[in-house]
């Protein structure tokens, strides 16, 4: 489908047609600065700057430079993932951000073999009337759009997880194409792809700032030195509100933490289930391919926070919440040790930002995906990519995404965030 009006408003790659020509990036002195010019900058070498610059690639781009302010790639919210991906959404963009991806990852995985991708499907489960009408919609939409998603009765459930537990369960939803992959493994094979396109990629360089010249391309400042490039993206996740800034945008990106705990097995089992959900407490659990279970629960009242460390309440709020529907990890005990948190990049609808910022053209964001930017930097980096070298986006209508829609009032809210 195609966009409305979401392309840059130029004609394609370097804002005069694709480039092919091979050329080295130029040096040139100023104020005592070397800048080097390049055609296209990403700041951030997470899973979804990392892709955006293989797509650009894959499209036939030449001079993408990734700037990454950590010591290696996907060091940020990548490295901190739970590792999901899942087509099980409510809203339209994000289904087919879904099915586009996973497609992509199971392509990824043949091609390199780095993601120990594991389709154990996600099972959605509820015991409320308000949750089982939400799911049915759901299902019923995400079917409208080609995913073969599974209804599931409370018998059905239990054949497929018989550790839930099931007083009051009252339906769940399958998809047997959902799972759990590395998500050190995805950033290995994007930035292996990105290098041998032809991706510079340096890391060890936070950026500074962002200045227009009066021809209109960006300098972008980095630790040491600059780049000089007619196109900049966003792509820096929990950073990406503060990237915006240095070009006076505002933008809605917030981050709040994430908690994770790894324990034992109870059963001492290995053998794969689905990625279980409960959505009538948050929680979600699912076991790890070489023993023991994840945990993870998002307390919707928790404030924003830039920290990655544990929140001691979220062990309380496991207490609480897991015996609802896995009473068999109750007693589990949980190491702080083995526990993790991460960032999740917020918007108010709790969906991405993927397009030009009209009042800078050229600036395009790439930026708030939540818990999601694992499972769809595929689409995303694809998304980009057509922007910059065609002047549209073609494979998904990104109208929903636009960053203008904050101001005008115009959001779908997603409520599938895990």
């Amino acid at each position: 489908m195609a966009s409305e009006g979401q392309g840059p408003s130029v004609d394609g790659w370097g804002r005069g047609g694709p480039r092919r020509a091979q050329r080295a990036p130029a040096v040139r002195a100023c104020d005592d600065v070397r800048v080097r010019a390049a055609d296209l900058i990403v700041v951030g070498g997470g899973v979804i700057g990392l892709s955006v610059a293989r797509e650009l690639c894959r499209a036939g781009a030449e001079g993408v430079v990734v700037l990454e302010a950590g010591p290696a790639v996907g060091q940020g919210s990548s490295s901190r993932a739970n590792g999901g991906f899942r087509a099980q959404f409510t809203t339209a963009v994000n289904v087919e951000f879904s099915r586009y991806s996973i497609g992509e990852l199971e392509a990824l995985e043949r091609d390199s073999g780095l993601l120990s991708m594991r389709q154990v499907g996600y099972l959605l489960l509820t015991g409320t009337e308000e949750g089982e009408r939400g799911l049915r919609a759901a299902c019923e939409l995400q079917r409208s759009l080609g995913v073969p998603t599974e209804w599931l009765a409370p018998q059905q459930i239990l054949e497929r997880a018989p550790f839930v537990r099931p007083g009051g369960l009252r339906a769940g939803t399958f998809h047997s194409r959902d799972g759990y992959l590395d998500p050190h493994g995805l950033v290995m094979a994007l930035h292996a792809e990105a290098r041998r396109l032809g991706a510079r990629i340096e890391t060890g360089a936070a950026v500074r700032a962002i200045e227009r010249d009066p021809d209109g391309a960006f300098e972008v400042s980095r630790t040491e030195g600059s780049w000089s490039a007619p196109w900049v993206v966003n792509a820096a996740g929990a950073g990406a509100r503060a990237v915006a800034a240095m070009l006076g945008i505002d933008l809605p990106v917030v981050p709040y933490r994430r908690n994770l705990a790894l324990v034992a097995d109870p059963g001492g089992g290995s053998a794969p289930v689905p990625m279980c959900v409960d959505l009538d407490t948050g929680v979600l659990v699912r076991r790890e391919s070489k023993g023991g279970w994840v945990i993870a629960y998002s307390n919707p009242n928790d404030p924003p926070s830039t920290s990655t460390f544990v929140d001691p309440a979220f062990l309380e709020d496991l207490a609480d919440r897991v015996p609802n529907r896995f009473p068999f990890l109750a007693e589990a005990p949980i190491d702080p040790a083995h526990c993790w948190a991460g960032l999740y990049p917020e918007t108010p609808d709790r969906h991405a930002i993927i397009g030009e910022i009209p009042e800078v053209p050229g600036f395009l964001q790439c930026a708030g995906f939540g818990g999601h930017g694992l499972m769809h930097a595929p689409a995303a980096g694809r998304a980009i990519a057509e922007l910059v070298t065609t002047g549209r986006c073609d494979a998904f209508d990104l109208r929903p995404l636009r960053p203008s829609r904050f101001a005008e009032g115009d959001l779908v809210v997603e409520s599938a965030v895990l």
